[in-house]
């Protein structure tokens, strides 16, 4: 019986420590947009230092200028996109 949980207790350490959430972080209130792009619709507002679950980052160009943009999951469970002019966090990059 306790070799069981003890085996049990390891796998679920294992799953949290690869499931573990990365977060961004603005340090002004910016626009959230639907897509990666800066003509795509907002879908709202960044609050400023609020933490924003992370999945990755795209990087793409946008006026002949490299931006970083970050794709942040929404509270009513969409995504969107933030830049990194004020939004910063270390997350891996998008493998699509």
């Amino acid at each position: 019986m306790c070799s069981t949980i003890t085996r049990l207790l390891i796998v679920l350490g294992i799953a949290l420590a690869v499931c573990e959430a990365t977060y961004v972080q603005c340090s002004r209130r910016v626009p959230i947009f639907t897509c990666a792009k800066m003509s795509c619709p907002d879908a709202g507002w960044a609050v400023t230092s609020q933490h924003y679950p992370c999945v990755c980052f795209e990087i793409k160009k946008v006026s002949g200028k490299t931006k970083t943009w970050f794709k942040i999951e929404l509270p009513n469970g969409k995504h969107g996109y933030v830049t990194d002019d004020h939004c910063s966090g270390d997350v891996p990059q998008c493998e699509w």
